[in-house]
């Protein structure tokens, strides 16, 4: 019997949401692990209920596949009616959890839906079209499905005809659109808790309006902003997703654009969404379902307590995570290997889409998948290693392109195997590990070093050996310094990253302003016409741009 018999991946965790088609399922909710990032969200999402004047408009923002999506669709059946199953399902999943926080969560939401048919929800996912149609379109098919949820009649109704109306329409201003909500809001008074609106995938709409200058989108979400702060019996609640900043979104803009894109993102609070390695190992662990016998556990414990010992002397154990809860841990990631499951979701970060690479992994049927390689395992002695998911990745990741630096180590492990030539497999799985330690560069003392590769490969005395025999052939090298091996000599230092960071620090400046004020041009005299007339006049050049060559005044004082 192979592994895959005895070991199984849950399928709803394998791929990507989308906000529009899965808003409604069950299944992304029971599966759904709020991490403490998601929880801090959620509290200042409870810290706003019954405020009259209050930041109601938030941006999470993360990189692909870090989570975002499924929070939303969570979040969202937080605050639908309480009596749906799947809001039922969403209570309990909250509930569940360890943490104190998400009881206390728990009842904040259940409390402020008491009485009401909750939230109404418009959920949009974003496309390279103007943002302001999606929007009122989206409107008026969520007041449409809430209307006939509650089969309510009489003139209140009346919104509705008219937000159908308009999502007819080829041209909608920000201002009708702004009525059309107030109006829905007042319509839905003492039926809703509130009204919902989540845009994932801005970028795609912000794109668009870089694009096409004049769309208004921009100026579309600073006024929804501040109209979800304003005091109202039903309040709107505004998340948009983004993988990076609205300003970053204005590339190729004008400055004066670019900085009201900047002043726009500033009527959102900004939340980071991308989580540390301890949460997404919960998570991973959360995917797995295993069918060990006793036996059989008490054999991967022991495995694991004499590994996780020197991970936690070697200081690679993530954030406040003690020996036996790390055992606990890995026990449920099993059959990752403990260093695998502390590499895989950096791997990810570098050079994929973080979770939903990470979970792509762990249920793909691919060459050097997850469920590839435990076809062919038959002991629970057997382990998934480093150098298995370097076989993954540079078979079916070519992702990797993207970053310059991460590529340009991949190429160097790439030679450096080739190099090695006819060598035995031990070798290159050696090679390969040490490769991937360096790609992933030191995080959390994870290194190439000879306590942490004997975990991978039987001994010290087998590291040393095998080390020996690779140093002899030039492939890698020892550093004392920081004692661990590497595939190249140069320097840890990313001078790229470094400009990257100190570039970021300047902000908005006048490059001609600087130079006019450290580096005064010498003037440029008029010859010809001083020895003609005998009077000296010259020219001051000086430094200007495309934002201050308009203001620029005169400077003579020569008579006309």
């Amino acid at each position: 019997m192979s592994l895959v018999d005895k070991v199984q991946i849950k399928t709803h965790y394998t791929r990507s949401i989308n906000l529009e088609r899965d808003g409604a399922s069950i299944n992304v909710v029971q599966a759904y692990i709020p991490t403490s990032r998601a929880l801090r969200t959620m509290e200042r999402v409870v810290d706003s209920f019954g405020a009259k004047q209050a930041p109601r408009a938030w941006s999470l923002i993360g990189p692909y596949g870090s989570g975002k999506s499924s929070f939303s669709v969570f979040l969202s059946h937080l605050l639908s009616n309480k009596g749906s199953e799947t809001t039922q399902a969403a209570y309990k999943v909250l509930g569940s959890l360890q943490e104190q926080s998400s009881k206390k969560l728990k009842k904040e939401f259940q409390a402020h839906n008491e009485g009401s048919n909750g939230y109404l929800k418009v959920l949009l996912t974003g496309a390279p079209e103007p943002l302001s149609l999606r929007f009122v379109k989206a409107l008026s098919a969520a007041a449409d499905e809430y209307w006939s949820k509650l089969k309510i009649r009489g003139p209140k109704k009346a919104i509705i005809s008219r937000l159908q109306e308009a999502s007819t329409q080829t041209e909608v201003s920000v201002s009708e659109i702004i009525k059309l909500l107030t109006e829905l809001q007042n319509a839905l008074k003492g039926k809703a808790s509130g009204v919902l609106i989540i845009i994932d995938e801005l970028g795609k709409f912000l794109e668009y309006e870089a694009r096409h200058y004049g769309a208004n989108d921009i100026y579309l979400l600073q006024t929804l902003a501040e109209h979800a702060c304003g005091e109202h019996e039903i309040n709107v609640m505004l998340f948009v997703m983004l993988h990076q900043s609205f300003e970053q979104y204005a590339k190729g803009l004008g400055e004066s654009l670019k900085q009201e894109w900047s002043k726009v993102q500033g009527r959102f609070e900004d939340i980071p969404f991308l989580e540390g390695p301890e949460q997404v190992l919960r998570v991973v662990s959360s995917a797995f379902e295993h069918k060990l016998t006793v036996q059989e556990q008490n054999t991967i414990t022991n495995n694991l307590n004499q590994i996780i010992s020197v991970l936690a002397k070697q200081n690679a154990l993530p954030g406040v995570l003690n020996e036996d809860d790390a055992v606990e841990l890995f026990k449920k990631c099993y059959p990752l290997h403990p260093i695998t499951a502390l590499i895989l979701p950096i791997l990810c970060q570098k050079v994929a889409q973080n979770e939903r690479t990470l979970f792509s992994y762990l249920g793909s049927q691919e060459s050097f998948g997850l469920n590839n390689l435990m076809e062919e395992m038959d002991s629970v002695e057997d382990m998934i290693y480093p150098y298995h998911i370097y076989d993954y990745f540079i078979t079916n990741q070519p992702a990797v392109l993207g970053d310059h630096m991460t590529y340009r180590r991949w190429a160097e492990v790439v030679t450096a195997i080739e190099r090695l030539g006819d060598a035995s497999p031990e070798q290159i799985n050696f090679l390969k590990t040490i490769g991937l330690f360096n790609i992933i560069g030191v995080q959390g003392g994870i290194k190439a070093s000879k306590e942490l590769l004997a975990t991978l490969f039987g001994s010290k005395n087998k590291v040393s050996r095998l080390a020996k025999e690779l140093i002899e052939q030039s492939i890698i090298q020892f550093r004392k310094y920081s004692s661990e091996y590497r595939v190249w000599q140069g320097s840890d230092f990313d001078i790229e990253d470094a400009i990257e960071t100190e570039l970021s620090k300047l902000g908005n400046f006048s490059l001609s302003n600087k130079l006019n004020e450290r580096a005064e041009l010498l003037p440029i005299v008029a010859r010809r016409y001083t020895i003609k007339n005998g009077a000296l006049r010259y020219f001051q050049p000086v430094f200007i741009d495309a934002e201050s060559y308009k203001s620029l005044k005169p400077n003579s004082n020569c008579p006309r």
